[in-house]
């Protein structure tokens, strides 16, 4: 038997857009360095087209084992994919075990606020039509078509369904469906009390208990066991240290992403100048486990293109991320990110459309970000009072200028002077500055379109330079899945017995995560562990005519989108 192993379990993430930077989603940030997490125990670096794992050795197995479980499914996480596929799979029959290394249910999951569906009860009720073509073709044409387009026909056409299903499980819904404010369709169902963990988190576990799903908490699933290319069942560890053996047909990974582990943040495309200085909300333990699990049975690799979600944030400014979404200061469309300053990169140049958050994809700022070693942004006095800001928001800022070390913002009156403070080149940064007050007087962004009512001259000091620091919130994929939630080798075979749900598996999105749509990532979550939970029941019980004919309507969907040509 060769055993795969993996330093660290983890745990899970699901929250929808608003619930990433709202007070009431979000929790204290940590800074990386303080998140806790275990180094990968491999790395990496390969293009995704290379073989990535044919030299990975596995050690020995355990020799310390206390307890030895059996069991049709075990699911690593119990956020909201992995509890979307324990009820699944309890519901089909099979006997489920789920281990979560926290201490509950949910995770960071408790931040989501509702579920995207077309087609609903609920939205024809409200008299609520939308063609689900529109909001597939939108979303392949926003991912430059790169994204495969089975994978989300699959998730949109059994949305509705997946709204009844939660709803017989005991999910409430308040009723409301909307665009979530900016979005481009009316496909947000929000949870009663905008919150998943009394409409979603504790209905779905008590529903997966009632079908016999057993919860093992403060367990941490340590290893893959693989028998001849075929998983078979994982090793884990309580908190007490005890070493457990699961022996089972089919695993599925839901541990939540990879957002808290720096080194496979830098390998998903952040610079490492980059990491060093971010903050996230994610929880600490997201620390890439079933990545590292998958990558070390051989699975395909998709961490590159994996979606890094977040936004723009000025330590100086606070790092309290209950703050919120309109703080003038730190919120998402805060005093950094409110379209008016001027954003350049380490060459002093501008890069983007500073007014990216404007339009309801607010991922695409820190996505532009991103892209630099360095990004500042630039403002003056008029724009900071602009803001409106209040006592608290201004003692803040006058606090940031006086006590900070200058690392984060800093004030003066040249532009000369900002760019020699960050070591930028001040002729190149005067010339930009003076570039784009032009543009402002001419009414006309001439070299990235912004809008004209945030054409806004930068031109009477004091003026005031803050470096741009990444909070991340999420990362959507690493691991290379497919429609029946399958992790895929380097070949794009499935790999008998595993498979991976929500963020760890998510497919929809590559390198962008496309704001159109409410409610996309918790549908996503969703629908994926539903998928993986009816294909290991499939796989793991052949011959047997009641799991059959529980995954049956399932197999239809299936096969329809193999036959269209899945590419994964």
């Amino acid at each position: 038997m060769e055993t795969i192993t993996n330093e660290a379990a983890g745990n899970q993430r699901g929250m929808s857009r608003r619930g990433f930077i709202s007070g009431a989603a979000l929790g204290t940030m940590a800074l990386l360095g303080l998140a806790g997490c275990a180094q990968p125990n491999q790395t990496n670096t390969q293009k995704e087209s290379e073989p990535s794992n044919q030299d990975a050795q596995a050690p020995a197995t355990p020799d310390n084992v206390s307890e030895t479980l059996e069991c049709d499914i075990v699911v690593v996480g119990a956020g909201i994919s992995g509890l979307a596929a324990a009820v699944q799979a309890s519901e089909n029959g099979s006997k489920v075990l789920v281990l979560e290394k926290g201490g509950a249910a949910g995770g960071n999951g408790a931040g989501a606020e509702g579920v995207f569906a077309v087609g609903s009860k609920l939205q024809k009720n409200l008299s609520i039509e939308i063609n689900e073509v529109d909001i597939i073709r939108t979303e392949l044409e926003e991912a430059q078509w790169v994204t495969n387009g089975a994978l989300w026909y699959d998730m949109v056409h059994n949305s509705a369904e997946n709204i009844d299903w939660l709803q017989d499980n005991g999910v409430q819904f308040n009723g409301v469906v909307d665009n979530y404010g900016a979005g481009l369709y009316n496909t947000m169902h929000w949870f009663d009390n905008d919150s998943a963990v009394t409409s979603y988190i504790e209905p779905m576990q008590a529903a997966a208990e009632q079908n016999g799903a057993e919860f093992r908490f403060g367990t941490a699933a340590t290893s893959l066991k693989v028998d001849a290319g075929t998983v078979s069942g994982l090793y884990a560890e309580d908190s007490s240290g005890n070493i457990i053996e699961v022996k089972a047909k089919a695993v599925v990974l839901a541990s939540g992403g990879i957002g808290a582990n720096p080194d496979l943040l830098v390998q998903a495309g952040m610079a490492q100048n980059q990491v060093n200085e971010m903050m996230t909300n994610c929880s600490p333990s997201v620390c890439g486990d079933g990545y590292n699990m998958a990558m070390a049975a051989g699975g395909r690799d998709f961490l590159r293109n994996a979606a890094i979600q977040g936004f723009q944030m000025v330590k100086a400014f606070g790092t309290d991320t209950t703050v919120p979404y309109n703080s003038p200061l730190n919120g998402g469309n805060g005093l950094v990110g409110n379209g008016l300053c001027v954003w350049v990169n380490q060459d002093a140049r501008r890069f983007n459309d500073e007014s990216l958050a404007m339009t309801f994809n607010m991922a695409a700022n820190l996505g532009a970000c991103l892209g630099n070693r360095e990004s500042y942004a630039i403002f003056d006095q008029a724009i900071l009072d602009g803001c409106e800001l209040d006592e608290a928001d201004k003692k803040t800022v006058e606090d940031a200028l006086t006590n900070n070390d200058g690392t984060s913002v800093f004030t003066a009156n040249s532009f000369e002077e900002l760019a020699e403070h960050f070591e930028l080149d001040a002729e190149t940064l005067a010339e930009t500055m003076e570039r784009y007050n032009q543009f402002c007087a001419q009414g006309f962004d001439g070299e990235f379109g912004k809008a004209q009512p945030f054409l806004t001259a930068i031109e009477n000091g004091p003026f005031y330079i803050a470096r741009i620091d990444a909070l991340v919130v999420v990362v959507d994929g690493g691991i290379m899945t497919n429609v029946r939630s399958e992790v895929l080798d380097d070949a794009s075979k499935p790999i008998p017995g595993l498979y991976a749900v929500g963020l760890d598996g998510a497919m929809l999105w590559r390198n962008v995560y496309t704001q159109n749509m409410p409610g996309t990532a918790m549908a996503n979550n969703i629908n994926s562990g539903r998928n993986a939970a009816n294909a290991a029941a499939e796989y793991g019980m052949e011959g047997n005519l009641v799991a059959g004919a529980n995954i049956a309507g399932f197999m239809k969907v299936a096969d329809a989108m193999i036959w269209q040509g899945v590419s994964y």
